[in-house]
């Protein structure tokens, strides 16, 4: 089947960090870029939390030019790196269930999807993801390229389509709340709850989900590209594992706006 089919049954739900006007001068033109391709969505869902609440408004009105009728999921609560990303996902997944909407496509604003992976062809499946993986996580396989392929699962949380309906949650929240208790007591925190608390990853909780609910997946990105993902990360011994600015066959984490973007 096309992705175009998951698309135009599934709500698309993204999440950002609204610091600063300029911040919002950004937003409108990553919602142009997609503009082709989020048009295709039965419904946008925007949830977002902010360096000043006094941006709320004008960050509404930049979604509602665009999608009149767009679900807005403001956090008046920013629980920093990590946590407030865990509460932005949770405040999209939660609606979801709450509204009984089959499939999301959960993303974040900082993503860019060209129009073609419309016509992508996909498998049949619960859940599609783009996996994750930095130099570290290669060299548990001694960089064999088929078992990472067949073996390493560490999707990433800022772009997948989910079958909610067969889902029962993503994030512990009882384990998130705790955690990051945990963290307002510890001298000089600095902000990386995971060099603290050992398997700690907002992936991790996500590949856990998957497991745990039995979902069947299928990963987006072809295993030739993926192949060539792994060259690149290898040679340049990439440790992030979030891909930042690489084009992945149509879609890309842009982060990085001032840094040059590699095609996958």
């Amino acid at each position: 089947m096309l992705l175009k089919e998951i698309i135009n049954k599934s709500y698309y739900g993204t999440t950002g960090y609204i610091t600063s006007p300029n911040s919002l001068e950004q937003l409108e033109q990553y919602i142009l870029f997609n503009l082709p391709v989020l048009k295709e969505f039965k419904q946008i869902i925007v949830a977002t939390n902010y360096q000043s609440l006094e941006l709320i408004e004008q960050s509404d009105n930049i979604w509602k030019e665009y999608f009149p009728n767009c679900i807005i999921l403001n956090s008046k609560i920013n629980r920093g790196h990590n946590f407030g990303t865990t509460d932005l996902d949770d405040l999209i997944f939660d609606y979801c269930k709450q509204n009984n909407i089959e499939w999301v496509c959960k993303s974040a604003h900082d993503i860019l999807m060209e129009g073609f992976i419309l016509e992508k062809e996909v498998e049949d499946a619960d859940f599609y993801y783009l996996n994750g993986i930095g130099y570290g996580g290669m060299v548990p396989y001694n960089f064999d390229y088929d078992k990472i392929i067949n073996n390493d699962f560490f999707p990433q949380t800022n772009f997948y389509f989910i079958n909610v309906s067969k889902t029962d949650f993503i994030n512990n929240k009882k384990y998130v709340n705790d955690t990051y208790e945990y963290s307002l007591n510890i001298p000089n925190y600095n902000g990386k709850i995971w060099e603290y608390v050992d398997g700690w990853a907002c992936e991790k909780f996500l590949a856990e989900s998957i497991t745990r609910n039995n979902l069947t997946k299928h990963h987006l990105l072809p295993n030739k590209q993926y192949k060539t993902l792994l060259d690149y990360i290898k040679y340049y011994n990439i440790h992030d594992c979030s891909h930042k600015n690489i084009f992945l066959d149509g879609i890309c984490h842009f982060h990085n706006l001032d840094q040059k973007i590699i095609e996958i």
